[in-house]
């Protein structure tokens, strides 16, 4: 691995959240067909839960919730990442004249993002933890077991050891995967139009 992409991957997870000025690219013809057969999964797997309008609507409510307390961790990050705006493009400036990259720059930027990377895995798994308490209540028990199931079902087929894992654990995965799959609202009201009748 070059030392260049060293740090393109060390520095991606602050670098990400910082919002980009330039418009990205439309996705190509080949990025449509591969969200398409994610897509594809994910109404399989949301199938077999016969969700009903009112259940759609909590999940896309909490899904925003979900998502804005996420948000509001980037956005903290972002403003870490700008507070150190002049030093980044000095040091970005002095290493295209060649200077060696200082040591506490380095040591600075390795603590910023294992910081970040920490807080966003807690807080993940605190939304995660706490949605899916608040949802279960509104899930019928047919419901809840399908979702254990399915859970069990793909781990095994990743040959994982799921006899150690409880039923509200496995609940709580198919709910960070599928109901808080980032695209989940939009494939939620999609659901909703071509399924149940207004």
């Amino acid at each position: 691995m070059t030392m260049r992409m060293f740090w393109i991957g060390l520095l991606s997870g602050l670098l990400l959240a910082v919002p980009q000025q330039a418009t990205p690219p439309p996705p190509s013809e080949v990025d449509q067909l591969l969200k398409a057969l994610a897509d594809i999964t994910w109404f399989n797997n949301v199938r077999p839960l016969k969700l009903t309008a009112p259940q759609i609507d909590t999940l896309i409510e909490t899904h925003k919730k979900a998502y804005q307390r996420l948000e509001a961790l980037i956005q903290e990050e972002a403003r870490e990442l700008r507070n150190r705006k002049d030093e980044i493009l000095r040091v970005r400036e002095d290493t295209a004249r060649g200077k060696s990259l200082p040591k506490e720059f380095q040591d600075t930027i390795k603590r910023l993002e294992s910081e970040a990377s920490q807080k966003r895995r807690q807080l993940r798994a605190q939304v995660v933890s706490e949605v899916a308490t608040e949802l279960k209540p509104r899930f019928t028990d047919e419901q809840f077991s399908y979702m254990v199931k399915r859970s069990k079902e793909v781990l095994e087929s990743a040959r994982v050891d799921v006899s150690q894992l409880k039923d509200d654990q496995l609940y709580a995965l198919f709910v960070e995967s599928v109901l808080l799959d980032p695209y989940a609202p939009e494939l939620l009201r999609e659901w909703k139009s071509k399924n149940l009748s207004p």
